[in-house]
């Protein structure tokens, strides 16, 4: 694993997550590893049921244990270890220096609440758990302190809580913030839930499936704005998808995901240019060109069950370019230039 001293906001090392359930045990994370610098926006892809969401959840804290078990690994958040912290220390963690967008912004927004109450909620609990005294110790054994302060008054708030509508390229955001989220289209809750997740001011904010619900033309706008707002906030997002053309669009690293593991992982422009795990291929063939001379490829079989995993190459069964060994061992993430990849094609 690539270690940036004093550069990394989140290095993920060896991170095992499963879940227990009636049929089996189900494993979802299997030793991950990965690192986000400051300002950067690394895309985690793959296909549903392959661990996205569930690296997420772990880095947020929001895992339901149980079911889920943190089995080994760490989760290192500017020096500290957020998997060794109790929740309440983890809450002083989660809302002010990490902030989540979820899937559908109608099912995160409460429905009886104005915009306005909505995003001034957040920043009340942001001031609270900011200014509380807290003492933790991170990984190098040094105790990370806040004292209290004066808390932000409801006039700094009120003004705080347009600047960030105004952010997120919001017109009329005191009309807007009197709204109910009812009242707004899909491409606007999904700009208050940014606003609401910026106005926290995080150190990293995680993105899942944020354009899922949009149409293509709101997609892109939301995506364009989440990658100008990062620069302008000073965060680092990951950002969680299935869809590699909406990685591509904004990503500055990708991840490919499978079975749990990351098989890939490169520079956005050399994922493109040279994929190297056949899974990777695989997904890139599957996106349409505009070409009538090119057909489209599918990846032959069905993902693997995470509640018996095989042997050996857990994408053994679906790839073109198999051999003995992939039955018998699975392959390691290995750097090969730019990309890590785990696939014995490249030893």
């Amino acid at each position: 694993m690539k270690t940036m001293a004093n550069r990394t906001i989140l290095e993920i090392s060896d991170l095992s997550i499963c879940y227990s359930s009636k049929r089996g045990e189900v494993h979802a994370l299997d030793n991950v590893s990965l690192s986000i610098e400051p300002r950067q926006l690394v895309a985690i892809v793959g296909e549903s049921g392959c661990g996205k969401t569930t690296l997420g959840l772990a880095v947020i804290g929001l895992l339901p244990m149980p079911p889920a078990r943190h089995l080994n690994g760490e989760v290192i958040l500017k020096g500290t270890n957020l998997m060794k912290l109790e929740e309440s220390e983890f809450r002083t963690y989660r809302g002010t220096e990490i902030a989540m967008i979820f899937q559908e912004p109608m099912t995160s927004l409460n429905p009886v609440f104005k915009i306005g109450n909505q995003i001034d909620e957040a920043l009340v609990i942001r001031d609270s758990r900011v200014n509380g005294n807290r003492t933790v110790q991170n990984e190098s054994g040094m105790t990370v302190e806040r004292t209290n302060q004066k808390s932000t008054g409801r006039t700094e708030r009120r003004e705080e809580i347009i600047t960030a509508l105004r952010m997120v390229r919001i017109s009329d955001p005191e009309h807007v913030a009197t709204r109910y989220p009812f009242e707004l289209s899909g491409g606007m809750r999904q700009r208050v839930m940014i606003a609401m997740a910026l106005a926290q001011k995080p150190s990293l904010l995680i993105a899942d499936e944020p354009t899922t619900a949009l149409d293509v033309t709101t997609q892109a706008q939301v995506l364009k704005l989440m990658r100008n707002l990062m620069q302008e906030v000073d965060t680092s997002i990951m950002l969680i998808t299935h869809d590699l053309a909406v990685a591509s669009q904004v990503a500055d690293r990708i991840a490919v995901m499978y079975g749990g593991q990351i098989v890939e992982e490169a520079d956005a422009i050399d994922l493109f240019a040279e994929p190297l795990h056949p899974y990777t291929q695989g997904l890139l063939a599957c996106i349409p060109s505009g070409s009538k001379a090119k057909k489209l490829q599918p990846i032959h079989g069905s993902a693997i069950d995470l509640r018996s995993l095989p042997k050996g190459c857990r994408f053994a069964a679906r790839c073109p370019h198999v051999m003995d060994k992939c039955s018998l061992k699975n392959p390691e993430l290995i750097t090969r230039d730019t990309h890590r990849v785990a696939c014995f094609l490249y030893e």
